[in-house]
């Protein structure tokens, strides 16, 4: 990066709220593919897929919440 940020406590929490909101979205949204691709007529390696961006997405956006929340702590 270029240069740092300071960032508030609040600007902090926004941050982790919008990430853990990110992150349930994209899971919330992963399993609506899953289960619409189950209930097609689709082929089967569309459905081997089917929201593993979205649950790939969800789960990054967790890591970095949690990531972002122990270095407050620290």
């Amino acid at each position: 990066m270029a240069g740092s940020v300071e960032l508030t406590r609040e600007e902090w929490a926004l941050v982790l709220e919008a990430l853990e909101e990110a992150a349930f979205y994209r899971d919330s949204r992963s399993r609506v593919v899953r289960s619409a691709a189950r209930r097609s007529d689709r082929g089967l390696a569309r459905k081997a897929d089917a929201g593993e961006t979205d649950r790939r997405k969800a789960r990054t956006f967790e890591a970095l919440a949690l990531k972002l929340k122990r270095e407050l702590i620290s």
